[in-house]
Order: C-alpha cells, then structure tokens, then sequence
C-alpha cells in the first residue's frame, strides 16, 4: 500500500530521538527497542538499534523542519515514554525539551508529566476529556433531539428497553450473509453483547466503534481492542485530535490506568508492530467511522465491497513487515 515515508536521514533522526527518550532513565528495555523496530519496519528503514546515537534537542531542530513531521514525532517520542510500562519524571523531562526545541505544544505531555509525578485525578480527568464517544454522543443528540438522549440513558442505566432503536439494529439479522449489516449483528451475538436500546446496553455511539471492529476484522480481546484503537487513531483527521486514542489505549493498557473491564483482562504489553499496522491501514481509510459517517446506507453492503471502496487495505498488504 502507499505510505509516505520521509527521507531515511529524517528518519534516523527521528528514531534517534525516540531512543533518547528511551534513554532517559538509564536504560533501553526490550519493549523500548521492539518499539524502535516497529518504526523501522513501518518506514522501511534497517538500523541497528544499538548503533543510533541519542540526539541533542538543537541537533534534532536543525534536522527535522517540517511541522507535520515535528508533530508526528513528538507522538511518537510520547508513546515511546510508556512503552516500558512506566512514566518516569527523567523521560517526561527529555520529552519536554526535544518538544520544546521542535517547537511543538501538546497536551498529551502534561499529560505524562501529571502520570509521572502521580497526579492521577489530572491524568483520569484528560484521558476521559479526550474520550471520542463524548464527542459523537453530542453530535447524536444534536441530530436526534433531546428524547433520543433521555431514552440512550434509560437503556443504560437498564431502566427499560428503547423498542424502536433496539428493532432497527436487530433487524440486521436480515440482511445479507458477508454484510456490514449482517457482520455488526453476528458480532454482537457471538460476543454476547448487547444491541444499542435493549436494557443495560452501552449508549448508541458505542455501535460505532463496534461497526470498526467488522470493518477491520479486529477482535474484541485486549489485542484487538488495542488495534480497534489505533485504526481509529489512523482514520481520524488532524484536527480531531487523533492521539486522544492513543492516548486512552496507552493509559489503559501499558500503564494499568483501567477505564473499561477489558482492560482488566491485559497482563501483557502492547505489541507496537501490530498498532502501527493498525494505525497506518486506518490511516488508508476515507472515512472516520467515529466521526460524521453514516453507516445505515451501506449495511446491505458487502464487507469486501465496502472495504475496498473506503480503502482498507487487506491484512495481507502487511505479511511483509
């Protein structure tokens, strides 16, 4: 698939700064360097980890002038901070002044700032600002009026069951075998969920991030869930916060910040690889289907069909990574 990949100097620059990071705390862990490897993988750039020299915050602004390239970086260097499962002051530190020398304000630093010297109640409040589904609850509630709200929440709170929301999504069950229709509603039997108005079910806007788990074929373990994430973050547009994903799968799955009970199953570490294939098959994406889709049109509409025409790519285009 396409994939814009900087020149290689820009990009050693930029792994240099990532293992300066890593550094920070005196040492470079195995998740530190399998997330190195990943980056090299992505932007298709074999180096020997051992052999990148860290790089001085002057060194690292006169190398890398693009804005967009400053600002993807300082992601980068963020995720870099919680790899190893742990935010240290010296790392928020060093990603404080390569940011700084970048020129480049991001919230997700006070972020790690606030995790490092454990302000947990900051750190809950901003990943929980940043959640998505705040975002299309209001843009749900301004489309379907206020009553549509009320009823959204009386499910929840498993007060009584919506009928007519809950019989449009289990109409589903008709449409045709291979569906995106057809897939939702095959996924929320086989997981044992509940569909969007039935008593105790997830408000609606939860159905959005379920019909990206069809579209992209990602599970619902904690693997999954992080990859659901990451596409997320690839499909969404640079002005709606796309690190605020990130942000949430970080939180909860590499630093025990547990906002959901799935989280609560993952005793492992993220595996970078596997997001950033994520990330970058989102990226490919021509919808955001969080934000302004509208999915009821395409549900008698082939899985396959479907995604070809919003150009996902297949999980094989990445065999080769």
């Amino acid at each position: 698939m396409d994939l814009y990949l900087p020149p290689p100097h820009l990009v050693v620059a930029g792994q240099r700064a990532l293992k300066t990071i890593a550094l920070a705390d005196g040492s470079l862990d195995d998740s530190e360097r399998a997330f190195l490897e990943a980056t090299q993988h992505m932007f298709r750039t074999p180096v020997d980890v051992d052999t990148l020299e860290p790089i001085s915050p002057e060194e690292l602004a006169a190398t890398i002038v693009s804005p967009a390239l400053r600002r993807q970086l300082v992601r980068g260097m963020t995720v870099m901070v919680a790899m190893d499962g742990e935010v240290r002051p010296e790392e928020t530190a060093m990603l404080a002044r390569l940011a700084a020398a970048l020129d480049v304000e991001a919230e997700e630093i006070r972020t790690f700032q606030d995790f490092s010297h454990g302000r947990m109640t900051h750190v809950r409040f901003d990943v929980a600002r940043r959640f998505w589904a705040k975002e299309k609850a209001i843009e749900m509630a301004k489309k379907n009026g206020i009553r549509w709200l009320i009823s959204s929440l009386a499910a929840l709170a498993g007060v009584r069951t919506d009928a007519t929301i809950a019989g449009r999504y289990r109409r589903l069950g008709d449409c045709p075998e291979g569906s995106l229709g057809r897939g939702y509603f095959d996924f929320i039997r086989s997981n044992g969920f509940s569909f969007p108005g039935e008593k105790g079910s997830p408000p609606e806007v939860i159905a959005f991030h379920d019909l990206t788990h069809v579209l992209s074929g990602y599970g619902t373990d904690p693997v999954g869930e992080l990859q659901v994430l990451s596409f997320h973050a690839g499909c969404r547009r640079e002005e709606d916060d796309p690190f605020g994903f990130i942000l949430f799968g970080l939180a909860q799955f590499q630093l025990g910040l547990r906002l959901s009970p799935i989280a609560a199953q993952f005793t492992g570490q993220l595996d970078p690889d596997l997001a950033l294939k994520a990330l970058v098959r989102g990226k490919a994406c021509t919808v955001d289907p969080t934000k302004g889709w509208d999915p009821w049109p395409e549900m008698d509409t082939p899985l396959q069909e479907l995604r070809a025409r919003l150009g996902i790519p297949p999980l094989s285009e990445f065999d080769a990574w």
